[in-house]
């Protein structure tokens, strides 16, 4: 029973921690464009993430075998809770300097999954570990699907800084309840947090044939689906300056706007019932919505572009998770995990080259089409080359195997952010055509140079 209590919290501490990273993450590069950062310090505040965690997390690994997982987990949710506080008076403050702090913050404190994965390890016996890490990637899906949808409402409910605070409300919760709940797990005899993967190790696994290039073709498409996942909010909703693709407005009051002396400043973020004005009787105008209020020539209106994308991205999500849940089984039983691996990354390829040329004039429903033709096709790749990739990897280097992937992956996911902002102060279109020629490159790549598993049996028979 106390096992049962501390896989669900520890299923709880992953999926919370997602949730607090899906309703931030989707805004940030936005918030940060719209504070005043380049292109180039706007990627630069949404790596610094992943970059912290990729310094500090083998760290916080070696901590835990010292002193034990509990007291890392609380020490890394608590710090999580304290980021998002951060990020919440950024954006009350407009701070480009306390956005970069907060995702410092949160990219320090970031243990919880490689600790997770080791208190999971302590308590499962050998067989059930595989079965029990399903419970992280379950989490990570999850968080990832409701983090947005919180986003969403906190954005429409609370305004500019709601998701800050409600990201900080989710971790303050998951610290208590890890606190009272949460048992140690970590015993003498326990193996200890994997060390995080030398460039020596690197490099050998890389000049392996199909290991070095199916871990190239995971970088490839993470590279790829980094660079939207942090361009996304920019290129839909832009800022008050340089607006974005699609422009969604309501009306700033429920009455007539004539003869309204607005107090107002034109793209000021603003919540439901803010006063935005006074009328000729000096009767107080509310907002009767959320978002930043737009005023042209008298005409008052609320554009809420913002709290869209955010649907959008949870849209992305559900669709990621039907495939990764229930599709992938029958489709590597029914084509394999090659024929995955290179339809999914061309059809990336052609949904990246889609996405920016999907406008207002064209409807929503242009943007949805080919947001469904990524989200299904993201999702096709992923799982079919980790399989891949354990499969090529013998029993006894599988750790250090999926060590250097990972650290492939954190690589992309700090180089993506830096690269796709900075090219769009150039063209805003232009990082999604380089990475859809990328993708396609990659699938070409993986046409050419990956082996099925049927091949490599029949080979290895033969020798």
């Amino acid at each position: 029973m106390a096992k049962k209590a501390s896989l669900l919290i520890i299923f709880l501490t992953v999926f919370i921690d997602l949730v607090g990273f899906g309703i931030v993450l989707p805004m940030l590069p936005l918030y940060s464009k719209e504070f005043g950062a380049s292109g180039m310090i706007a990627g630069g505040i949404v790596a610094a993430y992943s970059l912290m965690q990729f310094i500090f997390s083998p760290m916080w690994g070696r901590l835990s075998d010292r002193i034990g997982r509990r007291p890392v987990l609380l020490m890394s949710t608590a710090g999580a809770c304290l980021s998002y506080v951060v990020f919440a008076y950024a954006c009350l403050e407009q701070s480009v300097l306390l956005l970069l702090i907060s995702r410092l913050t949160a990219g320090i404190c970031g243990a919880n999954l490689s600790v997770a994965s080791a208190y999971i390890a302590d308590i499962s016996p050998p067989e059930d570990r595989s079965k029990r890490m399903g419970l992280i990637g379950m989490a990570f899906g999850f968080g990832f699907i409701l983090g947005p949808v919180l986003g969403a409402l906190s954005a429409g409910w609370f305004g500019v800084t709601g998701p800050g605070w409600v990201a900080a409300g989710i971790c303050g919760f998951n610290l208590i309840l890890a606190f009272f709940i949460l048992g140690e797990s970590r015993k003498p005899e326990s193996d200890p947090a994997p060390p995080s993967p030398r460039l020596g190790q690197m490099m050998r696994i890389l000049k392996r044939p199909q290991l070095g290039t199916l871990v190239c073709v995971f970088f490839l498409a993470t590279f790829c689906f980094t660079c939207f996942e942090s361009t996304f909010a920019v290129l839909f909703a832009g800022t008050h300056d340089d607006p974005g693709k699609f422009a969604f407005r309501e009306p700033a009051i429920s009455e007539t706007s004539e003869g309204v002396n607005w107090s107002a400043s034109s793209g000021a973020e603003v919540q439901e019932g803010d006063v935005l004005g006074r009328r000729k009787d000096e009767s107080v105008v509310t907002a009767a919505t959320t978002g930043r209020f737009v005023l042209n020539e008298n005409e008052a209106s609320i554009n809420t572009t913002k709290t869209m994308a955010y649907w959008l991205m949870a849209f992305c999500g559900l669709i990621g998770a039907i495939v990764q849940g229930g599709c992938i089984g029958p489709l590597v039983k029914t084509l394999g995990e090659k024929k995955l691996i290179v339809f999914g990354l061309a059809m990336v390829g052609v949904s990246l080259a889609v996405l920016p040329f999907c406008s207002g004039q064209l409807g929503l429903w242009s943007i949805m089409l080919g947001l469904s033709l990524f989200a299904v096709s993201s999702s096709v790749y992923r799982a079919p080359t980790f399989g891949l990739i354990s499969l090529n990897a013998s029993s006894d280097e599988q750790g250090e195997v999926m060590g250097v992937t990972q650290s492939v992956g954190s690589l992309a996911r700090i180089i993506g952010p830096l690269f796709a902002l900075g090219l769009m102060d150039v063209w805003k279109e232009l990082p999604y055509l380089i990475c859809a020629v990328i993708a396609v490159i990659g699938s070409f790549v993986a046409a050419s140079k990956i082996e099925s598993p049927q091949a490599e049996s029949g080979k290895a028979a033969e020798k």
